[in-house]
């Protein structure tokens, strides 16, 4: 057993994914020492990456939103000590839609993109106008609730209906009702809908009003990605964390939240560090929370709602290092969406089945976004499906994770997975796996592996309208122990 060690601060933040960085750099923003705990050897969580004979891949980062002037993001990344230590550029042209018969270049900005939706779809020309105008409505609401909310006041629902009709509407209805009520052509619903994978529901689930601000927000204020990669906003986090008094652990996994008399009063780690503090922020899952804490801590009603979560899919992502220059070639496709046809719930029910000569597929070419990334006269690919956790009995190991990386049915399994995806983006990509020099694979194991996330969800839990509705509050029956 290591040797015990107790230190003392003013908070504790449990994982060192960006909501627990940005926790923690707000707390020592505001003058607080705070200490963070992260199980992994880097910071970020999902904003990390990892690096293979001279290629550095991201794992999970496609685009940011919010980021340019106006958005949501920037503050947030000022405040944090990001902006003055990274560099983020804009993607434009956003990404590239490819459906039977169609392929859309889609722009970021909002009146280039509604033209070209007009111009692939002219008999639906009015209808387009009606749907992105209601988003807009959506996003206006939601920006004067924030701020009612920012200014210490909460409507009541009957106001929230009086005050924010297209807000409480679109946050009451699902994304496919939204779209039905302006636009009928299931091609066109599919095409606006291309970035539902972002989220992880198809529009038959998927709340309304968190699509609306997504795309509102990356047609408003565009798609951006940093120099550097995710995790060079991860690490200037850090930087300022650390700049301010506060601490990072790495290698510490939390494995107690101590309760007495009703509070926390610590939290150790199987290093043997022992950290006293006076508020807890856990950014690990509320079920693992509860498990660190103990249940009987917890009241009955908060429990059944830790209980009733379903975690959203989980990915299966194909990391390659190509030795061409696509950007050289005319790959100028930062995203690329591939969809075998216009029917988004079939697309959806493939990941699921863990169909993936079927399901939807996106192919994101980080060099264009981020030159650094790869060899001179190379390429970083990465080749993402959404994926189920339960696919051929937990990925050939019977959810036995133990030595996991090893299992033959597990090898077997993924790379036969990762050969479909390969497949299918040659049909866009001649020649592609001739050209590979370094390939890897992750899947919903390897998110548990490395982000302890259950059943690998890269997503927390579905992001459905009821869950939208009802959003679980931070605070938890522990009074001072955050969610």
């Amino acid at each position: 057993m290591p040797e015990r060690e107790t230190v003392r601060a003013d908070a504790v933040v449990i994982g060192a994914g960006l909501g627990g960085l940005g926790a923690a750099g707000y707390l020592a923003l505001a003058g607080h020492t705070v200490v963070v705990l992260e199980y992994h050897t880097v910071p970020g969580g999902y904003a990390h990456e990892f690096k293979r004979r001279g290629f550095r891949f991201e794992v999970a980062l496609h685009a940011l939103d919010g980021a340019g002037p106006g958005g949501w993001l920037g503050p947030i990344l000022e405040d944090l000590g990001v902006t003055d230590r990274v560099e983020i550029n804009g993607v434009d042209p956003f990404y590239t839609a490819r459906f039977p018969g169609l392929e859309l270049t889609v722009p970021a900005d909002l009146s280039a993109y509604v033209a070209k939706l007009k111009a692939a779809f002219p008999d639906d020309s009015g209808g387009i106008d009606s749907l992105f105008a209601a988003i807009q409505r959506v996003a206006l609401d939601t920006s004067r609730y924030g701020m009612e909310r920012a200014a210490g006041r909460r409507p009541t629902p009957v106001e929230m209906m009086e005050r924010f009709p297209d807000m409480a509407a679109a946050f009451s209805q699902s994304w496919k009702a939204f779209m039905d009520g302006h636009i009928d052509d299931s091609r066109l619903q599919a095409v606006v809908s291309t970035l539902w994978g972002y989220l992880g529901l198809p529009p038959s689930m998927l709340s309304a009003g968190l699509f609306s601000l997504l795309l509102n927000s990356y047609h408003t204020t565009g798609a951006w990605y940093p120099k550097g990669g995710s995790q060079a906003i991860s690490r200037a986090i850090v930087d300022e964390i650390v700049q301010r008094g506060g601490s990072v652990h790495f290698r510490n996994r939390v494995t107690k939240i101590e309760v007495e008399e009703g509070r926390v009063v610590a939290v150790e780690t199987d290093r043997g560090l022992r950290v006293e503090a006076e508020v807890f922020i856990s950014n690990a899952s509320p079920s693992s929370t509860v498990e660190l804490a103990g249940s009987d801590h917890f009241d009955d009603v908060f429990l059944a709602g830790v209980d009733r979560d379903v975690p959203a899919l989980s990915n299966l992502v194909v990391y390659l290092g190509l030795d061409r220059d696509l950007t050289s070639e005319g790959w100028h496709h930062h995203e690329y969406f591939l969809a075998n046809g216009y029917d988004i719930e079939a697309d959806y029910e493939a990941m699921v089945d863990g169909d993936f000569s079927q399901s939807g597929l996106v192919i994101t070419n980080y060099t264009d976004a981020d030159p650094g990334c790869a060899p001179s006269g190379s390429s970083v690919l990465a080749i993402m499906s959404l994926a189920p956790w339960d696919c051929q009995n937990v990925w050939g190991t019977g959810g036995d994770l133990s030595g996991y990386s090893k299992n033959p049915d597990y090898l077997r399994i993924k790379n036969e997975a990762a050969d479909l995806l390969i497949d299918r983006a040659e049909s866009v990509l001649p020649g592609l796996r001739e050209s590979i020099g370094v390939r890897e694979v992750g899947t919903p194991l390897t998110n548990v592996r490395y982000g302890l996330n259950p059943k690998g969800s890269i997503y927390g839990r579905q992001q459905t309208v009821e869950n939208l509705l009802n959003r679980r509050s931070p605070k938890t029956p522990i009074p001072n122990l955050l969610l």
